[in-house]
């Protein structure tokens, strides 16, 4: 059996710093956010005017009394003779 040499965790290869954003870079970071935030709310509009395409067979028909005229559903399996 081997001895325990201790903890497993090995140190991160690669050090990030955090640094201040000159005007330049900070101005490009809220560009991109702005046309993101306009892109989802277009695609959010979009999906919300669409209009569900119906069926002609489900769309009600009015007969010469105003009436709405009932029509027997189809199966979706043929029926056997």
């Amino acid at each position: 059996m081997k001895p325990d040499s201790g903890s497993r965790i090995l140190p991160p290869k690669v050090y990030y710093v955090r640094r201040e954003l000159d005007a330049r870079e900070t101005l490009t970071a809220a560009g991109i956010a702005v046309g993101a935030g306009l892109a989802a709310f277009y695609l959010a509009r979009v999906l919300l005017q669409r209009t569900p395409i119906a069926r002609e067979e489900s769309i009600p028909q009015i007969d010469e009394r105003g009436a709405i005229v009932r029509r027997p559903r189809r199966s979706a399996t043929p029926a056997r003779r």
